[in-house]
């Protein structure tokens, strides 16, 4: 029966919000804990292999974009992350990408999609984007979630 009793659909409104503080906590510690955090923003999107045609008459190889979502640690993000998670599962071809991206460019892509996007910044970011979690990216979550469970253990 205790099993059940953690099951979401089952938690109290005061366990969600705790589970939910907690999550946000460990996003802020995972994205300040990236080198890149000072200078970049956190993007994530679901995109999908496109070919356009070239003046030649040849095709290429690019990504179709459908909406970049600046992550940070908030509520709303952890809402936008699990639902891009869903629908790249779901969606036939589509996957979820990330990718670290300037801060002086994010009015040009926060929100936008490869049709409102520049030619060239949809290059760059099909050049760049990565799949799934990096080693880097893996280690820091041990750590913190390491950090996390000591800090509940020992009461710090």
């Amino acid at each position: 029966m205790k099993n059940i009793k953690n099951f979401e659909a089952y938690m109290t409104d005061k366990e969600k919000a705790e589970k939910e503080k907690e999550q946000i906590e460990l996003l802020k510690d995972l994205l300040i804990e990236n080198p890149s955090y000072n200078t970049h923003d956190f993007y994530i999107f679901i995109g999908r292999p496109e070919f356009k045609e070239e003046d030649d008459g040849k095709y290429r190889k690019t990504i179709e974009i459908e909406n970049m979502v600046k992550i940070t640690p908030d509520a709303n993000s952890l809402a936008a992350m699990s639902g891009l998670q869903m629908r790249a599962m779901v969606q036939h071809d589509s996957t979820l990408y990330h990718i670290w991206l300037p801060k002086d460019i994010e009015d040009e892509v926060s929100g936008k999609g490869s049709n409102t996007i520049e030619p060239w910044l949809v290059d760059l970011i099909n050049t760049h984007k990565q799949k799934g979690a990096d080693s880097h990216g893996r280690q820091v979550f041990k750590d913190v979630k390491q950090r996390r469970d000591d800090i509940n253990k020992f009461n710090i």
